[in-house]
């Protein structure tokens, strides 16, 4: 969805990267299954972390398996085989993806207004297909809580802090549905805080753009003539600002990610996208640099 949920590849051990990738591909197969070829095009590394997520607190052990993959037909590849947790995630990216074309419809123009036209049919399909794993009400409530995001959008809310919390009530939900006890109440708080730190690294990393084409933008509502100086870069009040709401983000996310059984071979890449990735991304956001001992995931080779 938004690329900001990436491992700290350089701090993972090879066994832990070899162990994330599996998953990615796992998923890639596993929409390929449930929503169709197409909607592997969609595939994230957001989802990839809501896999896993749930693979821990569903207590599965991943399954992997080699294969040859088509985009990489010289060597093996490794991914984790099918199951639940894999094929939830896969239905629930071709929800989410749906729904954000939907607003994108609404919002947008010139060509993202036409690629938005073009990619409805295929997307609502993809939903529909997906939507089939899922509780009957499931795509009511996200409708609905993305219907209150799109309201505050469209109403100039100038709060960063209120609009993402909206958006952290999605993933939230998306994370804990079907899940009980304090395994939902993990999955909640993780799925939240993550929700949070995205729109609002989202909102940070569009600002400038956002301001030349006249679209919403939460932080430049907020702040107005002060967002951006004079060269379009993001002032020091606004960074300064983000300094302290996102490190308190990914605090609480942290917190709930050390719940994660231990045990688990998939809690220490949870714990890295958390503690490491997740802060390389901030550091990009703010700063423009990712961490100087490589970064994040980049793309997956």
């Amino acid at each position: 969805m938004f690329g900001y949920v990436r491992p700290q590849v350089p701090q993972l051990k090879v066994m832990e990267y070899e162990m994330y990738r599996a998953v990615y591909c796992g998923l890639c197969r596993a929409m390929g299954s449930v929503t169709g070829q197409v909607s592997r095009m969609t595939l994230s590394y957001d989802f990839t972390l809501l896999a896993m997520v749930r693979m821990i607190l569903e207590e599965i052990p991943p399954e992997f398996v080699p294969f040859r993959c088509a985009a990489h037909p010289l060597k093996k590849r490794t991914f984790v085989r099918d199951n639940g947790a894999l094929r939830y995630a896969a239905a629930m990216s071709a929800v989410l993806a749906h729904l954000k074309n939907r607003d994108d419809l609404c919002d947008e123009h010139g060509l993202k207004k036409v690629r938005a036209v073009l990619a409805e049919l295929p997307l609502r399909q993809m939903r529909m297909r997906g939507g089939r794993l899922l509780p009957d009400d499931a795509a009511d409530v996200l409708v609905s809580h993305m219907a209150r995001l799109s309201e505050l959008e469209k109403a100039g809310c100038p709060s960063a802090d209120e609009t993402a919390a909206v958006f952290g009530d999605v993933l939230a939900y998306v994370f804990a549905l079907g899940l009980d006890g304090d395994a939902a109440e993990t999955a909640a708080v993780i799925g939240r805080y993550t929700g949070r730190f995205v729109y609002i690294c989202d909102a940070a990393d569009d600002l400038a753009g956002d301001i030349r084409a006249g679209r919403y933008n939460p932080l430049a509502v907020g702040w107005g003539s002060l967002a951006v100086t004079e060269d379009g870069g993001m002032t020091d009040l606004v960074r300064g600002s983000l300094e302290v709401s996102l490190p308190l983000d990914l605090e609480a996310l942290g917190h709930a990610a050390d719940r994660l059984a231990p045990e688990h071979p998939l809690t220490p890449v949870v714990r890295n996208i958390v503690y490491l990735g997740m802060t390389a991304s901030m550091r990009r956001v703010l700063y423009g640099k990712d961490d100087d001992d490589g970064g994040s995931a980049g793309r997956l080779e």
